[in-house]
This record gives C-alpha cells, structure tokens and sequence, in this order.
C-alpha cells in the first residue's frame, strides 16, 4: 500500500469559505473527469535528509509524531514529516502555491513565486527537483500551517491502494492558483457547501471520500463562521483513519463507512469502527451507492482526493 498526501487549499472569499479543485483530464486512464484535491503519493524524496534539513526546527519537532499507522503505531519522524512535504510539494506542482518562508522567516513575495513557477513540471517528473529548488533558493517549508485533516485508506477489494492523509492550509495571500495542464484541464474554487448540490446535478463528478470531505469542511464552517476560527479549532482535531468497504450488488456498488451500521457484516480488510469519529461523521449518509456502469469511474483506486 503506498502512503499518499492530499492538501485542501483553502480561502475565505465574500465571507464564504472556498476549496481549491481540479478536474482530471478526460483521456487518463486513472479517475478521468474526476474533480479532485491537490494530491499524490510521497516519494522517498520527501523523507530524505535534504527534505528534511529544508524545515524550520520548531514545526519539525512538534509534528514529527503526530501522524499515526491503519492500527494506530505512531509513525516514524521521517514518515510523518515526509507526507507533509509531499502536501507541500503537490501543491506547488498541482497548483503553483509554494507553502515556504525565507531563512528570515518571511513568506515568499509574489515576484519569487513567479519565477520559480517554470520549475514545477521539472518537480513533477522528479520529485527531488522540489528540494533542489529548495536549496538554492535558501527556502524552508512552512509545515505550521497545515491541519491534519483526516485519513482515508483506499478499500481491500481494490488492486491499486493508498494510504492518504488529507491536510488543509490557506493559500498564502500573495499567491495566485493555476492548474498543471499536463493532467488537469481546470481549476475552480468551490464552496464546500454548495458542492453537493452540484453534484447531485451531475455538474462535477467526485469520489465518496471527496464527497464526504466537502461536507465535512462545510460543516466546521458552519460551526466556526471563519477560516481563522476553523484552523485554530480544528488543529489537532480527531483522525481515526477511515477505510471504506465496498459491496458489489447486482446492478450497483455500495460503498459502507465505518460508522455504517452494516459496516461488520462487509466483507473485505476495515478498520476499527466506534466512537472515535465525530459525531458529525455519524450523522452523515450511512452509505453511497453506485451504478455498477459507474463502478470503473468511480472506483477510490489511487489517493481518495
């Protein structure tokens, strides 16, 4: 199973909050059409020595052990930083949203931004190019930022898996989003609240755990009225990790969460269900379900994005 970051790049816009999201080319072979987050798998690039002395001293030590395994062992320092570097990196590869401070500690102007801006599609062919231009730039990774969000674990029955962890930041204000066009075809910042709707009406089309995240951001808005207040509540909010199950029926698939109360009765590797979700997470619809003629489409195969 491979171990895979997501970065939600979040803004408050006209008093509403806004997600970044991007759509999927229509031609690939991997979850082609799919509106989806900043996201892909860690390299060992980003847990190497070089990645790692590019981080600032203080968020390096408070979050190198705060990330933990499927059946909770607390992951290594090297693991935990590196799926946050690969959160920082796809999101300058995917979005052009560079997540760093000078030595000095100052954020990166807009003018720096844009020059490095050509570089992205030499970090997404290899990713120590990130830390390369790290390097030379005398830049640090500002990891403060990022909330762990949640942790999505792609369901047994498929072949190709991934173990995600899905962080959100705000985007930097001096800093402007583009979508890489090699596999993406657009860009759109999204109302979380707004989204399912759009969904329903076949407007964009997104994977369960996207779905569900949609409406989890929407929720923690509505609670907290603003973005500020959102990241300072949700630091350090609860992220047991949440492994669908997948039933196949005769003209449909449904996908069960662990709070679903047939979640036992599925067949196919879980994890622990209980109390350990929010109580907004066990309120939600108990299970989705998708037309077997969508199954290949909507299949949660690479990092639930």
């Amino acid at each position: 199973m491979r171990e895979a970051a997501t970065v939600l790049l979040l803004r408050q816009h006209a008093g509403a909050l806004e997600v970044l999201m991007m759509r999927r080319g229509t031609g690939l072979s991997f979850m082609a059409g799919m509106w989806v987050f900043p996201g892909g798998r860690m390299d060992e690039a980003d847990q190497s020595p070089a990645a790692l002395a590019r981080l600032l001293p203080e968020t390096r030590d408070r979050c190198a052990g705060e990330l933990r395994s499927l059946r909770g062992e607390r992951l290594p320092p090297e693991a935990a930083l590196g799926l946050r570097i690969a959160a920082c990196r796809e999101a300058f590869e995917e979005a052009g949203v560079l997540l760093a401070l000078t030595r000095e500690g100052a954020p990166c102007d807009a003018g720096l931004v844009a020059k490095l801006q050509p570089l992205r599609a030499e970090v997404a062919s290899d990713a120590r190019a990130f830390i390369r231009m790290l390097e030379q730039e005398d830049l640090y990774l500002d990891l403060g930022p990022l909330v762990y969000w949640s942790h999505w674990i792609t369901p047994s029955l498929e072949p190709k898996r991934f173990d995600t962890r899905f962080f959100v930041v705000p985007v930097p204000v001096e800093q402007s989003v583009s979508a890489d066009l090699s596999e993406l075809t657009e860009h759109a910042w999204v109302n979380p609240a707004n989204a399912p709707a759009a969904i329903a009406r076949g407007e964009i089309r997104v994977v369960p755990p996207t779905l569900l995240t949609l409406e989890d951001l929407a929720e923690s808005f509505a609670r907290h009225g603003d973005l500020r207040a959102l990241l300072r509540a949700e630091a350090g909010r609860p992220t047991p990790p949440v492994m669908p199950r997948i039933e196949v029926l005769a003209e449909s698939v449904r996908v069960v969460m662990p709070w679903d109360a047939t979640y036992g009765q599925v067949p196919g590797e879980g994890c622990a269900a209980g109390d350990a979700y929010p109580p907004h997470f066990t309120r939600r619809r108990s299970s989705l379900t998708v037309s077997r003629q969508r199954e290949v489409q909507q299949k949660s195969e690479g990092p639930d994005r």
